[in-house]
């Protein structure tokens, strides 16, 4: 158990260095262009490891690959195109709002069970937004938006994961996403200003975000989640908006203003509050 919890961990550690990351290379590559390598990579490097495993066994699974590939391009195109328009510590706080949105559309989909507990922790985390939102650090930006849109996407791809997939449909699933995504992304490319420099930081931010971020983390999460309970993995994925935020003061040098820091704190809690799994005991 205890390497399962060291390797999403890991992951999560992962995925908030990748903020700063991609919104330097950002200044050298267009988002679309961006997300169709980083995806095309990816979707290259599970072919090569899995080989024949990534073929899907049935129609079936081609849909559903389809239908949540959509929604993690969608959360994606969102993230990655908003950190050109807000700081990178605001756009992982942000994205951190999909942990107590992933069971209020599970809620609202498919009528999973949606505790009062829930309620609040969705109100607190969205109180936090709205903190951080004050016109005196610049208001709700065009960015933060964008980036909410995506960790709403997040959500629906954690939801329709966890209702469509099966032990043995989990790795073609996954390639069925990433190359959705890659398509998806380079349909996107002519609707955006494009412009690419290969410089020596887009090509690392591009190597990392597709091997590790993307493909290792894909593996990671099939071999390790389904060995912890789900309440413990959403604490440990709360912990994302906490690196991307220390990333950011690492290397962009982003001290985040007051209302920023109080809004973010709320966010962690509610996030934190939607996962925390209250056991009811009876008298004894």
């Amino acid at each position: 158990m205890l390497t399962a919890y060291t390797a999403l961990l890991f992951l999560t550690v992962v995925w908030g260095l990748t903020f700063p990351l991609v919104q330097m290379a950002l200044r050298d590559v267009s988002p679309a262009l961006f997300l169709t390598l980083r995806f095309l990579i990816a979707a290259a490097a599970m072919l090569i490891v899995f080989r024949k495993r990534v073929i899907p066994a049935n129609r079936r699974y081609l849909a559903k690959g389809i239908v949540i590939g959509l929604f993690l391009w969608g959360g994606y195109i969102g993230q990655t195109t908003g950190l050109q328009f807000t700081a990178a510590s605001r756009a992982g706080f942000l994205t951190g709002t999909l942990v107590p949105l992933t069971p209020l559309f599970a809620f609202l989909l498919f009528g999973e069970r949606f505790s009062l507990r829930l309620w609040i922790s969705v109100f607190i985390a969205f109180f936090g937004i709205f903190v951080m939102s004050q016109p005196s650090i610049g208001g709700f930006r065009l960015g933060d938006g964008l980036v909410l849109i995506g960790a709403a996407c997040f959500a629906l791809q954690i939801v329709y994961i966890n209702r469509w997939s099966r032990k043995e449909s989990l790795i073609a699933l996954a390639w069925i996403q990433l190359v959705t995504s890659t398509v998806l992304s380079a349909c996107s490319v002519p609707f955006m200003a494009i412009h690419f420099h290969p410089t020596f930081l887009v090509l690392e931010t591009l190597l990392i975000t597709a091997i590790f971020a993307s493909a290792l983390a894909v593996w990671v999460q099939m071999t390790y989640q389904p060995r912890l309970p789900a309440a413990a993995t959403s604490v440990i994925f709360a912990m994302e908006p906490v690196f991307a935020g220390l990333a950011a003061w690492l290397f962009l040098a982003e001290i985040p203003p007051l209302p920023t820091l109080i809004g973010a704190v709320l966010i962690i809690f509610g996030m934190v509050l939607s996962s925390i799994k209250i056991e009811r005991r009876g008298n004894t």
